[in-house]
């Protein structure tokens, strides 16, 4: 169930603090993308907006986000997310925070693929290092996951959101052990789920769960418990596993994680012992003395060289033949309440639309960051659309080279362009990558999207035997806002929730191109990127690619 922002309470004005646009959702709230000016500097930064009533339903109270806000602030570390300011008002309380402007980390993360072993072990070691320090504070995370892992614009990890963290630990060394089970369940230690639990080892064992997923793509079971078969297997045979997707770990990580993830709290390795680590503590390409990101175009290009959207005849093939894994929800079933921002963003990028490469001011492209904007026809109509398109870091995504080095190669050659860019429009990279771009009738695209989810079991709309009318309820969408939301709502092959929404919005008045944004609200984000991926496969005739 959606709450439309536009129906709920004004949100709050927050002195030199100019909105922009929506580049999160959850259960009570937003996350939008500001402009803080003062004393004539400015800086984009991340606020996050929760609804005081919405949260108040799911038991978060005031004193709670006051003190997440207070454990924030005190952990300052440079691969901690900075919390800049707080506060609240009837309805909205509101924490005003860096932007991680490169995005999630895991939504760079290919499923059953991963990342390169020099990436997973530069983003792990940050990981650890931010771990390190909130618990020399006396701070205890709780939530580490792929969803509080972001990166900032020069390629460095960011931990963020303290909703769950504990002070266990007081200044004269003395400790206290948690009782309250939180955490997501892939990542979450055993001991969590008794009644008392030491949470720094707890941390330190969701901190390997996701070295695992960064070398691997894929979860290592769906919960520490004996239950759960794949959990048992490794647990029966003391962490010698050599079956997929195991035994594709380098034996140095392999070895760490062996060490770590055991059932007992004190016989696993401790941060200052994983530091010393020898496949932790060697030398990394991409890491200055500070183990912060010495070359941020490398490190970007070497993380997203692997995210590749194969349309070809196999892959469309392979999707449409295969039995699913997505079912549908059980009759009845309610996805999760959540806030949908329905409204309009105000124009706080003026510096985005400055003259570049010979196009006038009245050649802006048109974001949701500006007005609609008319594109100048100085050139034919194919080479505005790869202008407008090639400036979105997802279009890299698509691009066929041929091999794996010709496409890190070309993707090298496009960074330095989608550099500038991003200075003059942080927001759009802190966005998630699930999203395509289509040239095609907009009841063509629709149709053909419609299909895809029905035949996903990912159909979240209301009247899905009656496309055609849905069909003609979105068109009209279109010609009000220029915006479609279609929802979805699934669930994955481990009968976990898949929700969120594709929004179908028009990039330039004048030109017949749109982006589908695939919007996550609850999912896990290897299993909504595969819903992407698969979505968009199943589209690939209404699919913008670079000729």
């Amino acid at each position: 169930m959606s709450y439309k922002l536009s129906q709920l309470a004004p949100l709050p004005e927050l002195k030199h603090v100019h909105i922009g646009k929506t580049i999160g959702h959850g259960g009570f709230g937003v996350v939008k993308s500001a402009v803080f000016e003062k004393n004539g500097v400015s800086k984009v930064i991340a606020v996050k907006f929760v609804h005081l009533d919405m949260a108040r339903q799911q038991n978060i109270t005031t004193d709670m986000l006051a003190r997440e806000a207070f454990i924030q602030r005190e952990c300052r570390h440079p691969n901690v997310i900075q919390l800049i300011d707080f506060g609240a008002d009837i309805n909205w309380v509101w924490f005003a925070m860096e932007l991680g402007s490169n995005g999630e980390l895991f939504d760079k993360i290919e499923p059953d693929l991963g990342v390169d072993e020099d990436v997973a072990q530069f983003y792990f070691k940050q990981l650890i290092n931010a771990v390190s320090f909130i618990h020399s504070k006396g701070v205890a995370h709780r939530d580490i996951k792929p969803e509080n892992l972001v990166i900032d614009k020069n390629g460095n990890l960011k931990l963020t959101d303290f909703g769950l963290a504990s002070v266990f630990k007081k200044k004269n060394g003395s400790k206290r052990m948690c009782t309250t089970a939180c955490g997501s369940p892939p990542y979450l230690a055993p001991e969590v789920v008794s009644q008392k639990y030491d949470p720094e080892p707890s941390d330190v064992w969701s901190c390997c769960i996701v070295l695992f997923v960064l070398l691997t793509g894929q979860i290592a079971w769906e919960m520490p418990h004996e239950e759960d078969t794949d959990f048992r297997y490794y647990m029966e045979r003391k962490g010698e596993v050599l079956i997929s997707p195991w035994n594709k770990i380098p034996l140095g990580a392999l070895s760490l994680l062996r060490k770590v993830l055991v059932l007992e709290p004190l016989d696993r390795l401790r941060i200052e012992e994983i530091k010393q680590h020898p496949w932790v503590a060697k030398k990394n390409k991409f890491a200055d003395q500070n183990d912060m990101c010495k070359d941020p175009m490398r490190l970007t290009t070497s993380l997203l060289v692997n995210l590749y959207i194969n349309l070809s005849d196999a892959e469309f093939n392979k999707i449409s033949q295969m039995s699913t894994q997505i079912s549908k929800p059980a009759a009845g079933t309610q996805p999760p309440k959540y806030v949908m921002d329905d409204t309009q963003p105000a124009e706080i990028y003026k510096e985005n639309f400055r003259p570049i490469g010979g196009f006038s001011a009245s050649q802006e492209v048109y974001t949701e960051h500006s007005k609609r904007r008319k594109l100048k026809e100085d050139l034919d109509d194919d080479a505005l659309i790869f202008a407008t398109i090639s400036k979105d870091p997802a279009s890299l995504q698509f691009l066929n080279s041929g091999s794996l080095v010709n496409r890190e190669q070309l993707i090298n050659a496009k960074m330095s362009n989608l550099r500038i860019e991003q200075q003059r429009c942080p927001a759009l990279f802190a966005e998630s990558l699930t999203r395509f771009f289509s040239t095609v009738a907009l009841d063509q695209l629709l149709i053909t999207i419609l299909e895809a989810l029905s035949k996903l079991g990912l159909c979240g709309y209301l009247g899905e035997n009656d496309s055609e009318l849905y069909v003609e309820n979105l068109r009209r969408n279109d010609l009000l806002s220029g915006v479609i939301t279609i929802p979805i709502n699934g669930r994955d092959s481990s009968k976990a929730p898949i929700v969120g929404n594709i929004k179908v919005s028009r990039m330039a008045d004048n030109l017949d191109v749109r982006k589908v944004d695939f919007l996550k609200i609850k999912a896990d984000p290897l299993e909504w990127r595969r819903v992407f991926k698969r979505v968009t496969i199943l589209c690939r005739d209404v699919v913008y690619v670079e000729k």
